[in-house]
C-alpha cells in the first residue's frame, strides 16, 4: 500500500508514519498544498496514493479542502477510482466529523491514534475503495 500523510505537526506525522509502514510506502507533508501535488503528479505516473491519511487543522489549504482536492483527482484525473481517506485530528467534534464525511472522507480518527483505530479505519477505507462505504 502506498500511503501520504499530510500534517503540519512533526510528532503527529511521525508517529502514524511508524503505524503505518507495516502495510507499506509511506511519504509526508507538512502541508495541504504540497500533498495535493503529489497526489496529482502520483496519479500521472501511474502510481497513485492507496491511502491519504489528511490533519483536519492546517495553515494553507485546510484538511477540509485537501479532501475535496483529493476527490477532485479521483474524479477527473483517475476517472473515478477511488483513493482512501483518513481524517486524523485532534476534534472530535460532531461538526467536524460530519463536515469530513460531507467531503467524503473514507473514515475519522481522533488523535492520539492507536493501532485498533488505524486498522479499523483501514478495513473501512477498504470497504469504501470496493464501492461498498460512504
Amino acid at each position: 500500500m502506498r500511503c501520504l500523510v499530510v500534517d503540519d505537526e512533526p510528532t503527529a506525522r511521525g508517529h502514524l508514519r511508524l503505524l503505518l509502514a507495516r502495510h507499506g510506502k509511506v511519504d509526508e507533508t507538512e502541508n495541504a498544498a504540497v500533498a495535493i501535488e503529489l497526489v496529482r503528479a502520483a496519479v500521472r505516473a501511474g502510481n497513485p496514493y492507496d491511502l491519504v491519511c489528511i490533519d483536519l487543522s492546517m495553515p494553507g489549504p485546510s484538511g477540509l479542502e485537501m479532501v475535496g482536492m483529493v476527490r477532485e483527482v479521483d474524479r477527473y484525473m483517475q476517472q473515478g477510482a477511488r483513493t482512501g481517506v483518513v481524517v486524523v485530528t485532534a476534534s472530535s467534534e460532531r461538526e467536524d466529523m460530519s463536515a469530513a464525511y460531507r467531503e467524503y472522507a473514507d473514515a475519522y480518527l481522533v488523535k492520539p491514534v492507536s493501532m485498533a483505530s488505524l486498522d479499523e479505519a483501514l478495513r473501512k477505507v477498504g470497504r469504501s475503495r470496493k464501492g461498498g462505504g460512504t
